[in-house]
């Protein structure tokens, strides 16, 4: 009997964002889709195997595994599942624990830390795996696949919660593993990291943080690219330093990208043969592959980040200046290769800002675009350094006006105060019966925003016509707060390209 099985292993969101540096959060996103290859290649030798996301080609995945992978096989589903498992966790040991680990021992020497690395460092101390198989009726494609979707989420429900019994000092990086008792001052000295560059003066790190810290020294990882830190990337410079931002209080802004597919298990169910599947997959791994990769590059510069990239799903750290423009072009290219939608969420975060809520910013952002703006849409979620929070979302057509709103501001062409009038003017003229007034009003304000010399009629007022247009179109989606708040945010990332 033929079988369709469906995979997925963990904690992805949480083991990501447990990171200080953005090193840090590169390898560990890397790592897992390490691991997911392992499980896939050690089953893509099997005469039955066939795969349905992600593709293997030359004992090689395409596009890089994602942490959800199914493929369909004829042999008994427990076997295949050992297989599967046995692989992740041997490409674990051997790939990673044990390379970090022979480095740190060349370096400080056996004592006590070695058996509580090696018992943070087993497996199933940590990683979660799920996996499901169902009969497999190639007749009914999109029935097999929803009932393994089903399945798997419901497996989900039991799943197995690690209990950790960790003495002493914790882990300063994921607050939960005991902190391994070494000599890190003679660990440093032997990394050459006198400057503190890879660890630093006061982190005494677990085994998984070390791994995630480690994996480039221990050769485990090799990336062609140098990830630069959060100061870097806000500043758009490779070069930037503290002194160069003027204080170490003061750290510049970074867009923190999470781009998603719009209810993909939905569309995936509709596919009605396993060919219509394998193509769209093909289509998923050349857009992950290939076209992300590019366009973060071109828009992220020298110092641009991109964490991961899976199928439909995106997280990148870029400077300010370019990332709705990124989030832009990246959302048309995946719905014209995919005919699928996507929604964004862009946090922009305080360079300083610790990683792991930057990135759940940047979640709770994408939820937004969702749920509160009916998917095909995008959030910003603008994240200051006193705590303030301002949020601008809309339908992805907003995003070419406001580029035209930023270069206004970028020439000193509108005043900064656009926006705060906007936001009184809501206020001042609220509903439907005022909407002439409100028209009138907004012409008004912004010519009178606009910098004395320039002509108001030829370089403002038919982008303020297409600001009205925007919200009076459809006021359900896109209100006058909104657009106020994406005037502000237009300004905002003004003064990030000038300071950049």
């Amino acid at each position: 009997m033929t079988y369709l099985f469906l995979f997925q292993i963990g904690p992805v969101q949480t083991f990501i964002a447990q990171a200080r540096r953005t090193q840090d959060l590169f390898i560990g996103s890397h790592l897992l889709s390490e691991l997911a290859s392992a499980g896939v290649l050690a089953i893509s030798e099997h005469p039955s195997f066939k795969p349905i996301f992600p593709l293997v080609e030359n004992r090689q995945v395409k596009g890089g595994a994602p942490h959800r992978f199914a493929f369909l096989c004829d042999d008994d589903p427990s076997q295949i599942a050992e297989k599967v498992q046995s692989a992740i966790e041997s490409r674990w040991q051997e790939g990673f624990v044990q390379p970090v680990g022979q480095l740190v021992w060349d370096a400080v020497g056996d004592g006590e830390w070695v058996t509580i690395f090696e018992r943070q460092g087993q497996a199933s101390s940590w990683l979660e795996f799920y996996w499901v198989a169902v009969p497999y009726n190639d007749e009914k494609h999109g029935d097999s696949f929803k009932n393994a979707s089903v399945a798997v989420a419901q497996r989900k429900y039991a799943r197995t919660f690690h209990v950790l019994e960790e003495p002493g000092y914790k882990c300063t990086l994921t607050g939960m593993q005991s902190a391994l008792d070494i000599n890190w001052k003679k660990l440093r000295h032997h990394l050459h990291d006198s400057k503190g560059i890879i660890l630093r003066d006061n982190e005494r790190l677990g085994t998984l943080a070390l791994i995630k810290r480690l994996a480039e020294q221990a050769k485990t990882v090799r990336s062609d690219k140098k990830i630069y830190s959060t100061t870097h990337i806000a500043q758009d410079n490779p070069m930037a330093t503290e002194e160069a931002m003027g204080s170490k209080d003061v750290s510049g802004y970074l867009a923190v990208l999470h781009m998603d597919g719009d209810q993909m298990g939905k569309h995936l169910r509709e596919l009605h043969s396993y060919q219509q599947h394998q193509e769209f997959s093909g289509q998923l791994a050349d857009f992950a592959a290939n076209e992300v990769q590019r366009i973060v590059k071109a828009h992220g510069g020298e110092t641009g980040v991109l964490v991961y990239s899976g199928g439909d799903d995106v997280l990148a750290l870029l400077p300010l200046r370019h990332a709705l423009r990124c989030a832009d072009e990246l959302r048309k290219l995946f719905q014209q290769m995919t005919g699928c939608t996507a929604s964004a969420g862009i946090a922009i975060t305080p360079a300083n800002l610790p990683l792991d809520r930057a990135l759940e910013l940047a979640r709770e952002a994408e939820e937004a675009a969702k749920e509160k703006y009916g998917r095909n849409a995008v959030v910003v979620l603008e994240a200051h350094g006193g705590g303030q929070m301002r949020e601008a979302g809309g339908k992805w057509t907003i995003i070419d006006f406001i580029i035209q709103l930023q270069a206004l501001f970028e020439s000193n062409t509108l005043s900064g105060k656009l926006g705060y009038d906007l936001l009184a003017l809501d206020h001042d003229l609220h509903g439907d019966h005022l909407k002439a007034a409100r028209r009138f009003e907004v012409h008004r304000i912004a010519k009178r925003r606009t910098a004395e010399g320039v002509s108001y009629e030829r370089t403002v007022q038919a982008l303020i016509n297409n600001m009205i247009n925007q919200v009076e179109e459809d006021d359900t989606v896109l209100t006058w707060v909104d657009m106020a708040n994406w005037v502000i945010l237009a300004r905002f990332l003004a003064q990030g390209a000038e300071q950049q």
